[in-house]
């Protein structure tokens, strides 16, 4: 069971670190600092960013949907919380944090699941994207938080497990700010 549990968190781990890489490269694209400041290399690619913005996000959505589903034939975070329970329960000390932690994410994943079961992994026949999206009422903000919250989430479980953590430092931001700052210097020449 060890093993089973040990391949849930990595599992969930890779999970969160694929939806904050997606997170970085889709808001570096649509923030209003670095949109003014690429204008004119993404307008001159427009139809690669514009997809490239679309396919970052529904990454992100997926991913952070996958988290927190809860179908028992799936790795995901309430998976993980009843193997773990059914065979390493946690002290209430750590139970109570560990679900205080749990219910800041589950309202927030509520406006992911929006988005991933209406507009993306399916399509509502009777509403529109848009329609989608103010259902939903989800902010950029709040997928971060989410992002954020998870990673706080599963360093508490592993940490209660056998005192161990994930750094979570992998982050695409960077790089994607030398692609466009290339990409702007070669138009310029």
């Amino acid at each position: 069971m060890e093993d089973k549990i040990e391949h849930y968190i990595q599992e969930i781990t890779n999970t969160v670190t694929i939806a904050g890489l997606n997170y970085d490269v889709w808001w570096l694209f649509k923030e209003r600092e670095s949109r003014q400041k690429y204008t004119t290399t993404m307008n001159k690619y427009l139809m690669f960013f514009t997809t490239a913005i679309h396919a970052h996000f529904v990454a992100l959505i997926i991913a952070l949907y996958r988290l927190y589903e809860n179908k028992d034939n799936t790795i995901n975070i309430p998976q993980l919380l009843q193997l773990i329970e059914e065979h390493h329960p946690f002290s209430a000390k750590n139970e109570t944090e560990i679900n205080e932690i749990y219910n800041k994410a589950k309202p927030l994943w509520v406006k992911v699941a929006i988005l991933r079961n209406c507009a993306f992994a399916h399509r509502a026949n009777k509403l529109s994207v848009s329609d989608v999206f103010k259902k939903a009422n989800v902010t950029p903000d709040e997928l971060r938080d989410l992002w954020e919250i998870t990673k706080q989430l599963i360093n508490k479980i592993t940490y209660s497990l056998n005192k161990s953590s994930h750094a979570f430092n992998l982050a695409a931001r960077e790089d994607t700010e030398r692609v466009l700052a290339d990409l702007n210097s070669l138009l310029k020449r």
